[in-house]
């Protein structure tokens, strides 16, 4: 059996250029993955491994991370799924399966209620649809530390193990206050009106432990 394709590039559907890799055949089901703060498209090279052969398997870097351009400008996080759609449609991409981890699934829940027409299905990897007055807090603070000592060292505050890729402190920042808006604005009653197939995988061990998940589900299952 030959190898799945594999095309790299740069598409800017925003204020940064985003590096994307997409492998398999072009006929094949999309799904594409969205990584979280503080990682990169290759956090997903196991599960590419795997899919291509039967999928289009799209991956991407979020602004200010990896070989995507920094972009030191506020962002919403409707302005993050409209870039993930951008990217889509710079590809010709009607729709996809969007699976995302932590940040990234709030980037997939976010782009499924503002855009439904081109989501396939969602699947939700340790992430949550809200945020209490704790998390919050957390996000703020890393954005703080971010913006005033770097990427590398907001990681250490975050705990992320030493080699994690440094993404860029002020675009770092302005993502994580992206998430804080969670708080105030949560998407928890928005995914009620879902209609795509929904899988939710959670750790026991999950840095922000089952209880979003736990509310996901709720919301998605009535």
């Amino acid at each position: 059996m030959s190898k799945p394709t594999i095309e790299e590039g740069i598409v800017k559907p925003g204020p940064a250029g985003l590096r994307y890799r997409i492998e398999g055949a072009a006929g094949n089901v999309v799904v594409t993955f969205v990584h979280g703060l503080a990682a990169t498209l290759d956090v997903w090279e196991g599960q590419a491994r795997r899919l291509a052969d039967d999928y289009r398997v799209l991956r991407y870097d979020l602004r200010s991370h990896g070989g995507s351009e920094a972009a030191d400008v506020p962002c919403t996080r409707s302005d993050l799924a409209a870039e993930l759609v951008g990217l889509l449609d710079a590809l010709g991409i009607e729709r996809s399966v969007i699976v995302g981890h932590s940040a990234g699934g709030v980037i997939a829940m976010q782009a499924a209620v503002d855009h439904p027409a081109r989501g396939a299905g969602l699947v939700l990897v340790g992430t949550a649809s809200e945020c209490n007055d704790k998390t919050a807090a957390w996000y703020e603070k890393t954005a703080a530390k971010a913006r005033e000592s770097g990427g590398a060292a907001a990681l250490r505050a975050m705990g992320m193990p030493e080699g994690s890729p440094a993404p860029d402190g002020p675009g770092f920042g302005h993502l994580a206050l992206a998430m804080r808006s969670l708080n105030a604005d949560p998407l928890t009653e928005r995914l009620r009106s879902l209609d795509v197939p929904v899988l939710i995988i959670v750790g026991e061990r999950d840095f922000l432990g089952v209880g979003g998940s736990v509310i996901l589900h709720r919301a998605i299952a009535c």
